[in-house]
């Protein structure tokens, strides 16, 4: 009999052993291609896993609400879809030894960020950073970093003589995350909006797609949102506020930070305040990467589109190859008689989301894909591009350069914050 068990034993473990490597083999065909010929052009935020130390758990690929970013190949965890990740996070919470860190940057493409410490105070006392300043832009992440950040700025907070509590600088999903944690903290805060309340978003092309998570709001609850439209977003936010009663000033711009004889004294375009502790959640949008040719001061050439349905019928050039480039690009083509030119300097488009790259890949003659290429001035109906040494002129009526943005260095160097770049490092290290 005792045999018999273990006979049906070692039967058991043997064919669980051969699923898992019949499982690995095919994953690595499925992923073959991907393995084999890595992408040129790595994004500025992905999962980097330390081999010496995973001990092949699985947890990370499981927890992944994006799907391929990472797989189990051969039994390992290998990085397959580096281009999906948009930081969640949850593969870096899930690991049960901490052999997976999300970093920032490449060695060709440095991430410049504030130096703060692991609560994003700031080399200023009292000075808090949160959001896409830190590099992360995703909705999820930074409600959840702005909430965090306004807990550890008022934590302890005891008495004091400025007027407010906290001033939070932007009022986008870090700077509302921000503003309902001192809410719930009964905290005397104001957010001051240089723009209109809801930041970057409103800079989106109607109706893009926005992936985000569910937003955990204090005050409110959990918001279960997977896929969404930027106007069913900033409706949201707008009933948020308007149930939360959030004070938000907008169209106010801060001018400066600095220290005073207790907390910070805050110079704004409609007045001066103090304030115990401010966090800055100004995102990155604000200062849009230059094309920096001949010709790129003129009228038509613009730096953002909401609204690519003006465009009908017009010859558009896009410059750019992430994914805000790349989904503009396919939006202008959807209007009737539109003919675009995406222009890259890169290789591939390995920044982009993989369906981002899919769709791009069967792009109809609507859509021009002009790959390791330069944009070489800008005329008024034409542009002059360089491929691989040989020039070539493109028709255009209209210019549209997605390259990101840039932080605002000088500003935020003024206020006295030090400042970092990151080439594939993590914002925060684990302790």
């Amino acid at each position: 009999m005792t045999d018999v068990v273990v006979i049906g034993l070692t039967a058991v473990v043997v064919m669980f052993a051969l699923g898992i490597l019949l499982e690995g083999r095919a994953r690595r065909r499925e992923h073959a291609a991907v393995l084999a010929r890595p992408q040129e052009t790595l994004p500025t935020l992905y999962p980097r896993i330390n081999a010496s130390a995973c001990i092949c758990s699985g947890a990370c690929v499981s927890v992944c609400p994006e799907g391929d970013v990472i797989a189990m190949v051969d039994g390992k965890p290998k990085l397959v879809g580096a281009s999906a990740c948009i930081g969640h996070s949850d593969c870096v919470r899930s690991c049960p030894v901490s052999a997976i860190e999300l970093v920032l940057g490449t060695t060709e493409r440095a991430v410049v960020v504030p130096v703060a410490t692991s609560t994003f105070e700031t080399t200023v006392p009292g000075l808090y950073v949160a959001g896409e300043v830190n590099g992360i832009g995703l909705i999820h992440n930074a409600v959840a970093q702005g909430v965090q950040v306004a807990a550890a700025a008022l934590a302890g907070a005891g008495p004091h003589g400025c007027e407010l509590d906290l001033v939070v600088v932007g009022a986008g999903p870090a700077g509302i995350g921000a503003a309902l944690e001192a809410r719930r903290r009964g905290a005397r805060c104001v957010v001051f909006e240089k723009g209109d309340f809801g930041g970057a978003m409103r800079s989106y092309p109607r109706q893009k797609v926005v992936m985000t998570a569910p937003l955990d709001l204090p005050g409110i609850g959990s918001i279960k949102l997977r896929r969404t439209t930027k106007e069913a977003l900033l409706e949201l936010f707008d009933q948020v506020v308007e149930r939360t009663d959030l004070p938000i000033a907008e169209r106010v711009e801060v001018r400066t930070i600095q220290p005073a004889a207790e907390g910070l004294r805050v110079e704004t375009s409609a007045g001066v305040t103090t304030a115990f502790r401010v966090i800055l959640a100004i995102g990155r949008r604000g200062t849009p990467r230059r094309l920096d040719v001949p010709g790129d001061h003129l009228p038509h050439v613009v730096y953002e589109v909401r609204d690519p349905a003006r465009y009908a019928g017009a010859s558009v050039v896009v410059v750019g190859g992430g994914n805000s480039a790349a989904e503009l690009s396919l939006a202008l083509a959807a209007q009737p008689g539109t003919r675009v030119t995406l222009v890259h300097r890169g290789k591939d488009f390995g920044r982009c989301k993989p369906e981002n790259q899919r769709a791009l890949s069967r792009a109809d003659g609507r859509l021009a894909v002009r790959l390791d290429t330069i944009v070489r001035s800008i005329g008024v109906d034409g542009v002059e591009l360089e491929t691989a040494g040989r020039p070539s002129t493109v028709a255009a009526s209209h210019v549209v350069c997605c390259l990101g943005a840039e932080l605002s260095g000088p500003w935020l160097s003024g206020l006295g914050i030090a400042l970092r770049e990151l080439r594939g490092e993590p914002l925060v290290r684990s302790a």
